[in-house]
């Protein structure tokens, strides 16, 4: 009979696990943020001890539904409130600039050399020279625009939902007084009606929820 019962819990937490997750709108591990990784790990948890110690099933199942109604409420917060997403999840990180190492970025995030000379390989970079770009995404990964396919578009959007990025403007060799005085050019307001700024050679392009705009720059 504990057979039995351990079996269809199992099964309704797992049932459970499934609509919590389509719920809340999960993707792919690769693609999860730190914070959604710590809450996948701690589900599990909750979930682990509700089938195991079947006596707290009920304990269980009510501390699953409060997480997802946390992790709803939290991701309504990031929408409506854009500035929270910088205390919530991790930004990209740029560590390789055509060509060239920032080391003290690699030492902010605990990065060995080797290690990031190990990812490139596995990318089939043969050598950093060969990088015209190297992010360290949210979620860990590493994206590379190599300089023989190389790319007119700055990789780390200006704007994202109506606030600026300073650290994708410093690395362009950029600041936000400049972005601001090219906006005032072409009589553009920052909100959250505009989604996306990037930068390419000579140009702004403008991404708002109805279409896009190309801008040249003087």
């Amino acid at each position: 009979m504990n057979i039995l019962y351990s079996v269809l819990l199992a099964t309704f937490f797992y049932i459970a696990v499934i609509i919590s997750y389509k719920i809340m709108g999960k993707r792919e591990i690769s693609e999860l943020s730190i914070f959604d990784f710590v809450m996948n790990l701690i589900i599990a948890d909750v979930v682990a001890t509700g089938i195991v110690e079947e006596q707290f099933w009920l304990d269980s199942f009510a501390g699953l539904v409060t997480l997802v109604v946390l992790q709803l409420f939290m991701a309504k917060i990031q929408i409506r409130n854009p500035k929270t997403r910088r205390y919530m999840n991790a930004e990209s990180s740029m560590i390789i600039n055509n060509g060239k190492i920032d080391y003290d970025e690699l030492i902010k995030l605990r990065i060995q050399l080797d290690e990031l000379i190990m990812v490139l390989r596995q990318s089939n970079v043969l050598s950093i020279e060969e990088v015209q770009y190297a992010i360290i995404e949210p979620n860990g990964r590493l994206s590379i625009f190599e300089k023989r396919l190389p790319t007119k578009v700055f990789p780390l959007p200006f704007v994202i939902s109506g606030l600026v990025k300073p650290y994708a403007l410093m690395n362009a060799g950029l600041d936000e007084n400049w972005l601001h005085r090219q906006l005032e050019k072409h009589e553009i307001i920052l909100n959250e009606d505009v989604k996306y700024i990037f930068y390419e050679e000579k140009h702004l392009i403008l991404h708002t929820k109805m279409d896009f705009k190309k801008y040249k720059l003087n």
